[in-house]
């Protein structure tokens, strides 16, 4: 790749990071994946172009900087929809009523494990 091609490799990975926030909100992982994978290999093959670079000029910066911003974005959409979803398994395997102890101290188990196993939910 050479520096005439650097702003047709910057709008295809910002399309490409577009794409992959819609495939993650609509929970197509198959798609999100491969699209993850394209980002990839076009981040290793600008990587020995950009390090090579002396100066951006105004237009590349402002492409670099949207796309920076946007994968900030998906980052973050991502952290959070973890983050939703490890929330969810703690509510699931949460118990209802508090622990008890045994006579030597040690935790006895209760029947149910969490709220929405036992039913009481």
């Amino acid at each position: 790749m050479n520096r005439a091609e650097l702003p047709a490799y910057l709008r295809e990975l910002q399309d490409l990071i577009a794409r992959e926030r819609k495939a993650a909100s609509a929970l197509q992982v198959d798609e999100m994946m491969a699209l993850t994978g394209r980002k990839e290999s076009l981040l290793q093959e600008l990587l020995p172009v950009v390090d090579s670079l002396g100066e951006l000029t105004e237009q590349e910066r402002q492409m670099a900087d949207a796309v920076y911003s946007e994968n900030l974005r998906n980052a973050y959409f991502f952290w959070s929809a973890l983050k939703w979803v490890r929330q969810s398994v703690c509510f699931i395997n949460d118990q209802i009523s508090p622990a008890s102890y045994k006579g030597n101290g040690s935790v006895a188990r209760a029947r149910h494990s969490g709220a929405l196993l036992s039913g009481r939910a």
